[in-house]
């Protein structure tokens, strides 16, 4: 009842409460996304650490520079692409490590989306959270 009051007399005085511990994961993910629909591979995947671990149905994918790889083949121009979002059903945050379950959807015009889940395990890296493993289905 208390943090509930003192959020509320915060917000009447035009002070934000703090973020969600998660939010900051979020975004970096949602800016991540943004690259992405630019048709940007190379900025989508500098949020991989050098030694990431890529795991889909097809196989694993170790170093950030074959992700890029792998990505650069399967998707090999913006329409190919299509468009990314994110739905995030589980973000968690301990300390210097995070973990996210997501939902990605790419919608393409004129033909059905695809969607899969994601399992990341991100960690945070000189002030930035950097993905260390990626489990995509």
């Amino acid at each position: 009842m208390l943090a509930l009051a003192l959020t509320a007399l915060l917000a009447a005085d035009g002070v934000t409460p703090a973020a969600a511990p998660g939010a900051d994961v979020e975004r970096m993910l949602t800016t991540q996304a943004e690259a992405w629909n630019k048709g940007d591979l190379v900025a989508f995947c500098a949020v991989y650490v050098d030694d990431a671990v890529f795991v889909t149905p097809k196989g694993v994918t170790r170093g950030r520079q074959q992700v890029l790889e792998r990505y650069q083949k399967r998707y090999p121009d913006k329409a190919a692409m299509g468009t990314l979002s994110f739905a995030f059903v589980d973000t968690r945050v301990d300390g210097p490590a995070a973990s996210v379950v997501a939902q990605w959807t790419l919608s393409y015009p004129g033909k059905p989306a695809v969607s899969g889940h994601t399992l990341l395990d991100l960690r945070l890296r000189d002030g930035k959270w950097m993905i260390v493993h990626d489990a995509s289905m």
